[in-house]
């Protein structure tokens, strides 16, 4: 038996070397492996929506030492995960970005250290009416580097939102004129840095990257007409109060119809429902919630906003919205 044993474990050495020189099947290398988990639904969603990866990779005092791009081909190959490979032995720090190979997004500081990395809007911009590229952020810190056959997860984070805003009156014979209404989003949320953590005060202004007329059912009040707005924004932050602002252009000025809390109204709706099963905080919710149909319910007049409906969560009662 003990001869038979040994017999065995020769063949797997010497299957596993020839298999190595020949197909490199055997476990080998020290890979990323890439997840996105963390969305509403809380499934594995990587191989649909991670596209690419830039891998920035700092050491343990956060100096930096070199970047990897792989390719969607090579993450499909390896199953989204990314090998690291030619690093002295030692403990390093891995910041991963997808989807930022385009001009709508700059980055700055990645060859010096990790606390200089930044990533923004290109050209630095203060207004953006662009249907943002989808972009995920993940990292790791201290971990540590050899030669031997290691997988490290990266969890992935969604940085980009989208927003579908409807305008519409509870009479159901009112009209609204699309020219006569712009809908906008301030925030403060245009430059990250190496942690996904905002970095500056300066306010974004996203405008819509499409709009137009809509008409829809609604439970309550029956078809109903109006403007629905697309707008895409990066990062949406509990503590950081982004504003979703209605005007309404009326001659030689402009009336504010509302300029309301998004984090505050759009994170509230983790607290009623979440198809993870339990109530989760805002933070979390904004972070796992990619896109947010948020319906405004204008008087009849069109001169007031009387409630509000989040992904079909609807805010009824006026004294609640503070505008």
């Amino acid at each position: 038996m003990k001869q038979l044993l040994l017999v065995v474990c020769t063949l797997a050495m010497v299957s596993c070397s020839w298999i190595k020189d020949d197909t490199d099947d055997c476990p080998n290398g020290f890979w990323l492996q890439l997840h996105y988990t963390y969305n509403i639904l809380d499934v594995e969603a990587v191989t649909r929506y991670v596209q690419d990866a830039y891998v920035f990779i700092y050491d343990a005092e956060g100096n930096y030492v070199k970047q990897i791009y792989a390719t969607p081909e090579q993450l499909n190959a390896n199953h989204h995960r990314v090998r690291v490979e030619g690093l002295p032995e030692g403990d390093y720090q891995f910041v991963v970005w997808s989807g930022i190979g385009n001009n709508k997004y700059a980055i700055s500081g990645d060859t010096r250290t990790i606390d200089d990395f930044r990533l923004s809007l290109s050209g630095n911009k203060t207004e953006c009416a662009d249907n943002l590229p989808d972009l995920y952020h993940g990292a790791l810190v201290n971990v540590h580097y050899d030669d031997s056959y290691a997988i490290h997860d990266v969890e992935m984070m969604k940085n980009t939102n989208q927003l579908a805003c409807l305008i519409v009156s509870v009479d159901e014979n009112a009209w609204i004129n699309p020219d006569e209404y712009t809908l906008k989003v301030v925030s403060a949320n245009g430059t990250m840095d190496a942690f996904n953590q905002l970095t500056s005060d300066v306010e974004t202004t996203y405008k819509p990257f499409e709009q137009g007329e809509v008409t829809f059912e609604d439970a309550d009040y029956g078809e109903l007409q109006g403007i629905v707005f697309n707008l895409k924004t990066l990062r949406l932050m509990s503590d950081q109060d982004s504003r979703i602002i209605l005007e309404k252009n009326s001659g030689s000025s402009d009336q504010v119809l509302f300029n309301i809390s998004l984090p505050e109204y759009i994170g509230m709706m983790g607290t009623l429902y979440t198809n993870l099963g339990r109530e989760i905080g805002v933070q979390e919710y904004l972070d796992r919630q990619d896109f947010y149909t948020v319906v405004f319910y204008l008087s009849s007049d069109l001169d007031q906003l009387l409630q509000l409906s989040v992904n079909n969560w609807r805010i009824r009662a006026n004294h609640h919205l503070k505008l």
